[in-house]
């Protein structure tokens, strides 16, 4: 007999749209939805495009243990005179799951895909104040025989208090499920399958030099109507030659019974480094890296993202 537990999130459908879509919000512990990374506003916040004052792109590559996979890409273009509007495309997937039939017999290898396209738009009303929403298309694909697809929403907020303080909110999955077909052998089956529901503040702070700090707190509300939360803590820091050093903490568990023994800190380390290219007079390619050491053995992943500003 077994006893499974599964991390914040996990076991609900979309999970593999919450790991995190770029290495620089992974490496931050995934704290970014007061704050902008170049090329992958849409997956933090869409509130934040009204940042945006060039085309940015947006590309990340995650090998991650126990072959799987994320990749992204993400375009921005800034809309006059404070808007912005943005594409953006997630692909999570796992490859090489043995398949086993009724009398636990290895039957054959297949694999496991989910994919998010997202359009958005983000505006500033005023100095202080912006909004943003995501419209989403999500396809889920297991085997040949499970396929799903759904549409959602996701609507964002961000507030300047000053210069150096931003505070911002977000409601996600609105609305969101998996509308099934499920072929067994002559037979054609449908059903639905809801998404959690996650709503998320955090603010971003920049008064210090060279330090860079960013809290959220997230509240994830699942079909069963449990509800779970998850605390987020980074700092980033930047050195002479423009590198920035990353590190972060969030919580491994979130609700959890009063008459469970956790074995040491609730906590998971996070950390990364962001390293500017240049390509050409002050135009530069943006590389950043994080290493996920795992939650439970699973092994290391590499995760590595590039944006660009032009």
């Amino acid at each position: 007999m077994n006893i499974v537990i599964a991390d914040y999130g996990g076991g609900y459908a979309g999970s593999g749209f919450r790991y995190g879509s770029n290495a620089r919000e992974f490496s931050l512990a995934g704290a970014l939805i007061a704050d902008k990374t170049p090329g992958f506003y849409a997956f933090s916040n869409p509130a934040l495009l009204q940042f945006t004052r060039s085309n940015h792109i947006g590309i990340s590559f995650q090998n991650m243990s126990l072959d799987r996979s994320i990749q992204s890409f993400s375009f921005a273009k800034r809309l006059p005179p404070n808007a912005g509007v943005g594409l953006a495309i997630l692909q999570s997937g796992t490859d090489n799951i043995q398949g086993r039939d009724l009398m636990n017999q290895e039957t054959e290898i297949f694999s496991a895909q989910e994919i998010e396209g997202i359009i958005s738009f983000g505006v500033a009303f005023g100095s202080k104040l912006a909004l943003g929403i995501n419209i989403k298309a999500v396809f889920a694909t297991i085997y040949k025989d499970y396929k799903g697809n759904g549409i959602s929403g996701d609507i964002g907020f961000i507030y300047k208090l000053n210069r150096r303080l931003h505070v911002a909110g977000i409601m996600k999955n609105l609305n969101a499920s998996y509308n099934w077909k499920v072929v067994i052998g002559e037979d054609e089956r449908s059903y639905e399958e809801k998404f959690p529901q996650s709503y998320a503040f955090g603010l971003a702070y920049s008064g210090l030099k060279n330090v860079s700090l960013f809290f959220q707190e997230d509240i994830m509300i699942s079909p069963n109507n449990d509800v779970n939360y998850r605390t987020r803590i980074g700092t980033e820091f930047k050195l002479a030659n423009k590198t920035k050093l990353r590190f972060g903490v969030k919580q491994v568990r979130g609700a959890i019974p009063s008459d469970t023994i956790m074995d040491g800190l609730n906590i998971k380390p996070t950390f990364g480094v962001g390293v500017p290219l240049k390509i050409w007079h002050r135009n530069y390619i943006n590389w950043d890296y994080a290493l996920d050491p795992g939650s439970v053995g699973e092994g290391l992943s590499h995760l590595f993202s590039f944006s660009l500003v032009f």
